[in-house]
């Protein structure tokens, strides 16, 4: 890595003086102390270390030293006020520790347990890289609304942790003890949206309860007031913005919708973006401030049909599948999970991809259109075709940070045995790996499965950069169990093989329906073997991974993935509901409805 740290904000560089905080402490400053703590881990949490030198290795043990005892002494007091802030930053402290030669706080907790009044302090020091194990529902026998907080910050940094079985396995447990006594949901859309790379069988249940809880604390009390217009559909989204994998598959399909339907846009206001206004009769923003949303666009409305393209991935738009804003509510793949549980009626998916089970893996009523069930739109990038590095041979993996788990990191180990040549994997991490100091601790727990030299983490790139980074590869491989849509459609843009592993969700059936539409099936894996045996071919045989690049080179994309003859039985499916959603509600089956491409 060329820079020692990512800079989030233009935050002084950090400075710590160990007397500073004694002095505060001896004179009983207990209000003083908590502010320059708190203002020193905030350092951690705006700037994320991608390489340590020696001297600011030495410098962060000390700071955890100074730290964790001045936090545990019994006669330190954490004012109410300051509560809140130190359970956010229980994720920080965490990796902060991490990166230390200290590990984790399990010393500091056994301290702890000896002392009264030391539940905040417990609470903050507590996370999933603690190998001490406390029931969390005595957590919340003594303090509903402390360990509401501690239980909602927890999984702010799932993504990070799912790549050490430990750490996982923790996120699994902290997930099957959810409390029905839960007050708040602060930040909640990161335990929900992390559920299903968590716990894939398990988010089911876990997202019921959620839903139950937004419901319950959020909008239980919000009146909507419908005047449905027969042409009027809203789309509501978090992802209306051209680089963003969601509109990548989901655009056509709305601009189809726009050709015959008066189609409006809600969107969340993100900083540094504007949403793609084109095409929309009116675009209204949906605000979140101090965890309130302003409803106000939407309290009285005229849609018939409320689409939402990426539900799971906002804050803001689980709390709206929550409510019944329209007649009609319907889902797409932006995020391909159910949401198990809100107020969506149907989930439009594909009778291509999807298995004969699906519809188990669905709360929302399938409704199954014969392509993939998204649409393609050729990235924003000119192959260059550059010939891959051979010394190491380095192979592509466009996997987010949540994607990266330890069976995965078990066949990439596998892969580099049998290879009996130096791999270097290039694991694409997105911005999850190093936001608050997630990424060495994530460096370490792959290195665990990886020498140090056989992987390179690449943090958050713009499109261009990525792609220019991903051409040095000889071929990619894709995730497994969740795997990658537009991630596979950029190694074939680019002419790199991708391996697939195919299983029974659509989230790790995608890939492999896109290497069959361009006539590649022969890369598409339906078992570890399997995956690790075309994986070796590709690395060892140069004549056959350079005639697959060569073929890929030649082909017809354009043809064969970047036409959109989905959007027009898309548009049939909306044309569907809307003339048959009543006698579907009074129906009882719950079998997929095919819609025919002919109408």
């Amino acid at each position: 890595m060329s820079l020692p740290t990512l800079e989030k904000t233009a935050e002084p560089q950090w400075q710590f003086n160990p007397h500073t905080l004694l002095d505060l402490y001896r004179q009983h400053q207990w209000d003083a102390l908590s502010e320059v703590l708190l203002k020193l881990l905030a350092h951690f949490e705006q700037v994320t270390y991608l390489q340590l030198t020696p001297p600011q290795q030495y410098a962060i043990n000390a700071f955890v030293k100074h730290f964790l005892y001045i936090f545990t002494q019994p006669d330190y007091i954490i004012s109410d006020r300051h509560v809140p802030e130190f359970l956010r930053l229980n994720g920080v402290i965490a990796n902060l520790v991490a990166i230390s030669h200290f590990g984790t706080t399990d010393p500091w907790l056994l301290l702890l347990e000896q002392q009264p009044s030391n539940f905040v302090k417990l609470l903050t020091l507590y996370s999933a890289r603690n190998r001490r194990s406390y029931p969390i529902n005595k957590f919340f026998d003594l303090s509903p609304r402390l360990a509401s907080l501690w239980y909602c910050y927890c999984f702010r940094h799932y993504a990070a942790l799912c790549a050490n079985p430990y750490t996982k396995q923790r996120l699994r447990d902290f997930m099957a003890a959810f409390d029905e006594r839960l007050d708040t949901l602060v930040e909640f859309h990161y335990m929900n949206f992390g559920a299903t790379y968590i716990d894939g069988e398990g988010d089911r249940a876990f997202k019921a309860k959620l839903n139950r809880k937004v419901r319950e604390l959020i909008t239980r009390n919000i009146q909507i007031h419908n005047q449905p217009k027969p042409r009027r559909i809203g789309v509501i989204s978090g992802r209306w913005f051209p680089s963003t994998s969601v509109y990548r598959i989901l655009q056509p399909f709305v601009k189809a919708l726009q050709e015959t339907y008066e189609v409006v846009l809600y969107y969340f206001p993100r900083k540094g973006v504007t949403p793609d206004s084109s095409g929309f009769v009116a675009t209204y923003p949906i605000t979140l401030s101090d965890g309130q949303l302003d409803l106000s666009p939407l309290i009285e409305n005229d849609l018939m049909v409320a689409y939402y393209p990426d539900i799971g991935m906002d804050l803001e738009n689980i709390i709206l599948s929550n409510l019944r804003l329209a007649p009609i509510q319907v889902m797409g793949y932006g995020h391909p999970v159910s949401t198990f549980g809100s107020e969506i009626d149907y989930f439009i998916g594909s009778a291509a991809v999807e298995p004969a089970t699906a519809a188990q893996h669905y709360n929302e009523r399938l409704i199954l259109l014969p392509g993939l069930g998204q649409s393609c739109i050729r990235p924003p990038y000119q192959p260059q075709y550059l010939p891959p590095a051979t010394d190491p041979l380095v192979i592509n993996c466009s996997w987010y940070a949540q994607k990266v788990n330890p069976h995965l990191l078990q066949l990439l180990r596998w892969i580099l045995n049998e290879s009996q040549q130096p791999l270097r994997f290039q694991i694409f991490a997105g911005s999850a790996a190093v936001t608050a100091n997630d990424f060495l601790p994530f460096l370490r727990d792959i290195q665990q499965f990886l020498p140090p030299q056989s992987v390179q983490i690449i943090a958050y790139k713009p499109y261009a950069e990525y792609m220019a980074l991903m051409e040095r590869g000889a071929f990619a491989l894709d995730p497994y169990p969740f795997g990658g849509g537009n991630t596979v459609v950029d190694s074939l843009l680019i002419g790199k093989p991708i391996v697939t592993y195919e299983g029974q969700r659509w989230y790790n059936r995608i890939g492999s329906a896109l290497l069959r539409q361009v006539g590649l099936e022969e890369l598409v894996a339906t078992s570890d073997r399997e995956y690790v045996q075309k994986a070796l071919r590709l690395i060892k045989d140069a004549d056959y991974r350079q005639s697959l690049s060569q073929q890929l080179q030649q082909m017809d994309l354009d043809r064969l993935l970047f036409q959109s003859p989905e959007k027009e039985v898309f548009r049939q499916a909306i044309d569907y509901l809307i003339a048959n959603h009543e006698a579907l509600q009074h129906s009882p089956a719950r079998d997929p409805i095919l819609i025919s491409a002919n109408g």
